[in-house]
């Protein structure tokens, strides 16, 4: 994933949270974001596209759920094939939901294996 499109992700989830309010961030403030992000762990990174997943659900935005959630199917590791076979059928999963506009149940996933995820590396 491109730092560029992740610190509009970052930013987006923000908004989202509350976080940043105000008019757009400077020029500096995107320049931050953009070497934070790359300075995650991979680990991380996956805990922030589950953010950006979750959030893009929330405000119905399912072109930017179905990216973050392809960005999740590309980090898997196949090395691992029951544990990334397991995570990719919920993926695809989610992914039909929202093109089915069941976003609920979507969410509830991404829900649950964020949360799975993060007690997982204690985050």
């Amino acid at each position: 994933m491109g730092a560029d499109m992740f610190a509009y992700k970052q930013q987006s989830a923000e908004t989202e949270t509350g976080v940043m309010t105000g008019p757009a961030p400077s020029l500096a403030t995107t320049r931050y974001r953009r070497e934070d992000s790359m300075n995650l762990t991979p680990v991380q990174v996956i805990q922030r596209l589950y953010d950006v997943a979750i959030m893009a659900i929330r405000k119905d935005d399912r072109d930017l759920a179905r990216r973050a959630i392809n960005e999740l199917i590309s980090a898997l590791n196949f090395e691992h094939r029951e544990v990334a076979l397991g995570l990719f059928k919920l993926y695809d999963y989610s992914k039909t939901m929202l093109r089915q506009g069941k976003n609920d149940e979507a969410l509830t996933v991404l829900l649950e294996l964020r949360s799975a995820w993060v007690e997982a590396f204690k985050l």
